[in-house]
């Protein structure tokens, strides 16, 4: 007589039954071949196990690490479903690691089965193969309740079905992979798009405030200009008391430094906007020294510094525009006063390079600036905080002016090594 479980195999599926094995099995592919997750696929394996091999009972194991995980089954009656074991204690795990099937007519005479494990089912014969014989993913094991010879021929189904198996499990495997990579495309696609919106944002928050700090320099240079002008009608009284005239140096100097700041901004937008106009002519480097002198002073005095120009000035001429150089200078002299210390001195020089060149040269005594930040340092909104690193606080455009008019000229700036202390911004322009 056979088995409850066989009747129930040949009756669930009578169309199926009737088919030739190779037939069966084909049909099986194709199931397998639609699935699309490990819980369909452990559902076909086992229930066509059963019907290829007429067997009682089929299990799907997976192998987790050293364990062998019954996973599935289709059975007359409860086996080991949800159970881990160790490789080494399981028929399962023997044919994982030899990577060939387990044959057992009579499992009371097979050392490899842990009969006491066996003792409680209705297992007394099995056959099980490894799902993937090079690299073993798992195996499919099919059981009888009564000892019999299982032959070759359902070996080979199983082999087959076991391959069509592994098949399948990596076809899951590249689907989930595919769909996974389709939501992190979108994901990153979100994140651009997003990133997209901010720094429209931020551009559109950067015009704002570059057409606020326009409005506010324009603003800024009629007041200034007044003050300017007041300042230096009052230093012209010749009978000023000398405290009153120190005050009033004070507010000239801080006047030019509004205007200064003011004209940098908008000459720096102006650039950047290609609106930068030069008007060349042939220039003095000493008397654009000396008039630079004359308006920052004042500023020296009040810190106990001193301007010095070089007794030795060579005759040449540049050629280049007057008012932009004029505040180059400006810049970069009033820059060297606020990084030399109380009583220092900023050395002012000139001297012809061959061919064709004039170079200016602003001394100052201060810390120096590191080599690795000297490009930097002519950024916009760059300064130099203390202990050596770049700073955005602060105007931080008077460098950015000189070298965007430097650069408009076709000249060159940069900053070295002062001898002994200090730093030495050398500004090359075309002669004369």
């Amino acid at each position: 007589m056979e088995p409850e479980g066989h009747e129930r195999c040949a009756d669930s599926d009578p169309s199926f039954r009737h088919l030739h094995p190779c037939e069966r099995l084909i049909s099986v592919v194709q199931d397998l071949s639609l699935a699309r997750d490990l819980q369909a696929i452990m559902q076909i394996v086992d229930r066509a196990a059963r019907d290829l091999t007429g067997a009682d009972g089929a299990s799907f194991v997976l192998r987790d690490g050293d364990l062998c995980y019954y996973a599935q089954e289709d059975s007359i009656a409860p086996l080991w479903q949800g159970k881990r074991f160790p490789m080494s204690a399981c028929v399962s795990g023997w044919v994982m690691l030899n990577r060939r099937p387990a044959v057992i007519g009579d499992i009371t005479r097979d050392p490899r089965v842990p009969i006491d494990a066996y003792r409680p089912t209705y297992v007394r014969s099995m056959a099980m193969v490894p799902i993937r014989a090079r690299a073993p993913l798992g195996a499919i094991g099919t059981y009888w309740s009564s000892p019999r010879e299982i032959p070759q021929r359902e070996v080979s189904l199983l082999q087959a079905l076991a391959g069509s198996a592994a098949v399948a499990l990596e076809n899951v495997a590249l689907h989930d992979g595919l769909e996974k990579g389709k939501a992190r495309a979108r994901e990153v696609e979100a994140a651009n798009r997003d990133l997209e919106e901010r720094q429209k944002a931020l551009e559109e928050l950067h015009r704002q405030n570059e057409a606020l700090s326009e409005f506010l320099a324009h603003d800024l240079r009629s007041p200034a200009a007044g003050i300017i002008l007041a300042a230096q009608a009052r230093l012209k009284k010749q009978d000023l008391p000398e405290p009153e005239r120190r005050r009033w140096n004070a507010v000239l100097t801080s006047a030019e430094v509004i205007q200064r700041t003011a004209l940098n901004l908008l000459d720096v937008a102006s650039r950047q906007h290609g609106m930068f106009v030069l008007r060349p002519a042939e220039l003095d480097p000493a008397s654009l020294f000396e008039g630079v002198v004359e308006i920052l002073e004042p500023l020296a005095a009040s810190r106990g510094q001193r301007i010095e120009l070089c007794p030795a000035m060579p005759s040449c001429l540049l050629r280049a525009d007057e008012e932009l150089v004029r505040r180059v200078l400006l810049n970069l002299v009033d820059n060297a006063l606020r990084h030399s210390p109380p009583r220092g001195a900023v050395r002012l020089e000139a001297r012809w390079l061959d061919p064709g060149w004039v170079e200016l040269n602003v001394c100052d005594e201060g810390l120096g600036i590191p080599a690795h930040l000297r490009d930097r340092i002519f950024d916009k909104y760059a300064r130099l905080a203390d202990g050596g690193a770049i700073s955005a606080t602060g105007r931080g455009l008077g460098l950015t002016f000189c070298r965007l008019v430097v650069e408009a000229h076709g000249g060159r700036i940069d900053v070295r090594d002062n001898e002994g202390r200090g730093s030495r911004f050398c500004v090359q322009l075309p002669a004369g």
